[in-house]
């Protein structure tokens, strides 16, 4: 019963959380981002799927239509320099394989720290976006945090789509008790 309640609580509890990171969904493209290239000649370029066809290049379905994504491969990464304060933090970001771009290993780093790290099998099949979830402390008032690629096997130009990328304050249960505990005696 106990379990009942909090989850009621809890879905009934709303909490705003500020995105941390600028331009998440490379809506603007790379801007915001620094793009880290190990060449002069390969360039980080924004990649929206506008149309069926379009997908076919990307390996992703119809419903992506009018998303907005980077590749990252071995030849780059992209990294974002955000305000923090000595917390905990939750990364939020969305990935997808290429298809028959071989095995690549998909790495976040926060401050020199890897926070998260998935080899990425390499598929034939159509992709769809996988929504994962990272922690990390911060221990200063600046945290960059790094995605980068290593390919495994493969073509090295060929890699894994990024998007959705959101960062935010790790929310305590008992702080999320403690604002409706005090929204539900608050005095009009």
């Amino acid at each position: 019963m106990k379990t009942i309640f909090l989850l009621i609580l809890l879905n009934s509890t709303t909490v705003f959380a500020q995105n941390l990171i600028q331009n998440g969904n490379f809506k603007l493209g790379t801007n915001e981002w620094q793009p880290l290239i190990a060449s002069s000649r390969v360039t980080i370029e924004k990649q929206a799927i506008e149309h069926s066809n379009y997908g076919d290049l990307y390996g992703l379905p119809d419903n992506y239509i009018e998303t907005s994504f980077v590749e990252l491969d071995q030849q780059s990464s992209l990294e974002q320099t955000i305000k923090t304060t000595q917390t905990n933090y939750t990364l939020t970001f969305a990935y997808s394989h290429r298809p028959n771009a071989g095995d690549k290993k998909l790495i976040v780093v926060a401050d020199n720290q890897v926070i998260y790290q998935k080899t990425i099998k390499n598929n034939k099949e159509e992709g769809s976006f996988i929504y994962q979830k990272a922690h990390f402390n911060a221990t200063n008032s600046h945290t960059t945090l790094e995605f980068y690629i290593e390919s495994i096997e493969g073509a090295a130009d060929k890699g894994v789509l990024i998007t959705d990328i959101f960062c935010e304050e790790r929310v305590k249960l008992d702080e999320i008790l403690e604002a409706r505990r005090q929204q539900r005696y608050k005095v009009k």
